[in-house]
């Protein structure tokens, strides 16, 4: 990179590249050697797994975003098609609301590191927002969606050292469905752009209170997150969940997997699973850097980033001075 980065963005997806490039290095090594490997192969493996953990670490912590604006549009979609905002308006604003509180948590370097550390999935927001478009998917009658949201979010919800592998394998029988094409993405944020610019009669405008358009406006009008969430749709909604699931797995080897110092037989169990089913997650990650090297590539997007990370800041720091005033009206 050379020079300090501007944006946490540029930042984490520079790093993640850098993690997934020693991943790779040691899958090469291992797979090519002829020579004994030095301790001994299952070293060389926890290292690679260490390595392929923080790479989807970091990953999530740069998308944070992008994947809780992923959670939600499907349920703004069948909000759209049956009237669901007019039905359950709180349900709606509390699951924007709940978006809001983790796009803070993505733009807050502090918490990033100190808070989300290893686990930026399960520590973060983005469980709650898993169960607010759950509440909001029942009371509109998707219960079979909002079933499976809700089983995401107690997967990501455990503790590092209860996230199995079988629970993964079981979730991702069941995402199957939710959003059948990219192009519904890109036509559901036209409608709504259109809502908050009042150019629109669509149902859904007239179910978005001016605090919603608010929010949405923070969101719709930075080009740079459609960009991030069409090239994750280009993944498919599979390799989308996936990534999510990998990280909150994976979690717990980003803390273990790099010193034998303090494990237990648990954690010796766990490297083992990981090492067994690693073939899949590489292979997705492989997918994902491939994608995002192209990304960091340009070196226009740092600058843009930083700019575009900033403006967001002060937007949340005028609506919470607009919130703080309209709780408090003036007695003159």
């Amino acid at each position: 990179m050379g020079k300090r980065s501007k944006s946490i963005f540029y930042s984490y997806l520079y790093d993640s590249l850098r993690f997934y490039g020693t991943a790779l290095s040691l899958y090469e090594k291992i797979k090519n050697s002829r020579e004994p490997l030095y301790p001994d192969l299952r070293a060389q493996e926890e290292m690679k797994i260490f390595h392929i953990a923080r790479s989807f670490e970091t990953l999530g912590k740069a998308y944070l975003t992008s994947y809780g604006f992923l959670i939600i549009f499907p349920s703004l979609i069948i909000s759209t098609a049956k009237k669901g905002g007019l039905r359950a308006p709180r349900h709606l604003q509390k699951e924007l609301n709940s978006l809001s509180i983790l796009a803070r948590q993505a733009l807050n370097p502090k918490k990033l590191t100190n808070k989300l550390k290893h686990d930026p999935l399960g520590k973060s927001q983005l469980p709650d927002l898993f169960i607010s478009s759950a509440k909001f998917m029942e009371q509109i009658g998707e219960k079979e969606l909002a079933t499976l949201y809700n089983k995401v979010s107690a997967y990501l919800s455990k503790p590092n050292n209860q996230r199995k592998y079988d629970d993964i394998s079981q979730l991702r029988k069941e995402i199957t469905d939710l959003i059948r094409f990219k192009e519904i993405y890109k036509e559901l944020f036209e409608i709504l752009k259109n809502c908050i610019e009042e150019n629109s009669n669509e149902a859904i405008c007239k179910t978005l209170t001016d605090e919603t358009k608010k929010t949405l406006s923070s969101f719709i009008n930075k080009t740079y997150l459609l960009d991030q969430i069409f090239s994750l749709l280009d993944l498919g909604l599979q390799g989308l969940y996936d990534g999510i699931l990998y990280t909150a797995y994976l979690a717990r080897a980003a803390e273990i997997a790099d010193y034998t110092v303090g494990r237990t037989e648990e954690d010796e169990k766990y490297l083992a699973e990981i090492i067994d089913h690693q073939a899949e997650m590489f292979e997705l990650l492989k997918r994902i850097e491939e994608t995002n090297n192209q990304l960091i590539k340009d070196h226009e997007l740092d600058d843009f980033m930083g700019q575009i990370e900033e403006e967001s800041r002060e937007f949340f720091k005028k609506l919470d001075v607009n919130r703080k005033d309209s709780q408090n009206p003036s007695q003159d």
